[in-house]
């Protein structure tokens, strides 16, 4: 790590390490706090707009490195989008359609940037290539921020992957801004962590999800295509990719809304088992880091033979979350209206 990247990490650190409880204070004030419900884990009302403090954080990391490339306007307007369009359903709920817009309009945002899905066959292609990598990935995050710690941790742990990669793994925009959204979260954990003191709400979650977006475009701009190359963003985002998965199927096997929240998640099946939040926690960071580890080493050495470890890992984990009862019936479901093609309130079941 240079010196710089040192610097504008520490920055993001201590920014959302500090900003958090100035944040958490203001939702007392103001009651804007998520409270226990039937689709929610927690026992008393806890502040829910931690987003902006990782939002905070991210911004004065980045005006401090102030290293950007090809259009940083339209760039920080994506980020701001999404942000913003989180910020307003935590505080006051937005239906399905407004969120997936802001989704797509913000992945037009990027691929004007120059942030691409490969344009292999032509633009079109590409440019619907980048709108389902932005909406898979930033809806999946929001799946996984369903239990203390997981949505952060995991998002450090696969921004740090992405920043660490080898070779021209990312631009000049792209390094520090994974590093800057790598300490963040860091400094969010600090008070997210099991027991939570804050939540990230919307905003944090798809902010962090609208990034591992953007770092896999930015991975694949970077880089000569390849299988290794090709499947690394998959393996860093594995998890939260798998429970949105198991999600939808889930959903279409009991003849459900896709937008309807339930508590059969992986983390929901763990903790109705008797895990405690922290071991959960604990396991997604592991595993997160093992299949990061996995691809990294496929990329690094660019033999698809180090993608079969990886490959077995996620077999057995999705294996697993099966017979746990993640298709269906190990837990609590009940109807939630707060949501987008799955994007509901991050502190309940998505």
């Amino acid at each position: 790590m240079r010196a710089s990247d040192a610097e504008t990490a520490a920055v993001a650190f201590i920014t959302c390490l500090t900003v958090c409880p100035v944040v958490g204070a203001a939702c007392q004030r103001f009651a804007i706090l998520d409270h226990p419900g039937p689709l929610k884990i927690h026992k008393r009302p806890i502040p829910r707009l931690g987003g902006i403090a990782i939002a905070v954080a991210v911004s004065v990391a980045m005006l401090v490195a102030g290293r950007f490339e090809i259009q940083p306007s339209l760039t920080a307007a994506a980020f701001a989008l999404v942000w913003f369009t989180g910020l307003l359903d935590d505080v006051r709920p937005l239906t399905p359609s407004a969120r997936l817009i802001s989704q797509i309009v913000a992945a037009f945002l990027l691929w004007r940037a120059g942030y691409a899905f490969p344009n292999v066959i032509g633009e079109l292609p590409s440019l619907i290539g980048t709108i389902i990598v932005v909406i898979v990935l930033t809806n999946s995050w929001n799946f996984v921020d369903g239990s203390d710690g997981l949505a952060a941790g995991v998002a450090a742990i696969a921004a740090l992957a992405f920043f660490v990669a080898p070779g021209q793994a990312q631009s000049s925009m792209g390094a520090p801004l994974a590093v800057s959204v790598a300490a963040a979260c860091a400094g969010f954990l600090i008070w997210n962590f099991p027991p939570a003191k804050i939540f990230m709400g919307d905003a944090g979650s798809t902010l962090l999800g609208f990034a591992i977006a953007l770092f896999t475009l930015d991975f694949y701009r970077s880089n000569s295509a390849s299988l290794p190359v090709a499947l690394f963003p998959v393996s860093v985002a594995a998890l939260p990719l798998l429970d949105a998965v198991l999600a939808i199927v889930r959903r279409f096997r009991q003849a459900q809304s896709l937008v309807r929240g339930d508590r059969d998640h992986s983390y929901d099946v763990l903790l109705a088992r008797g895990w405690r939040p922290r071991n959960v926690a604990l396991a997604f960071f592991v595993l997160t880091a093992v299949l990061s580890g996995v691809g990294w080493l496929a990329v690094f050495t660019k033999r698809t033979m180090f993608l079969l470890p990886g490959a077995i890992v996620m077999a057995g984990v999705t294996a697993t979350a099966i017979l746990l009862g993640t298709l269906g019936g190990s837990a609590k479901t009940a109807e939630h209206e707060r949501s987008a093609p799955e994007v509901i309130s991050s502190r309940s079941a998505s």
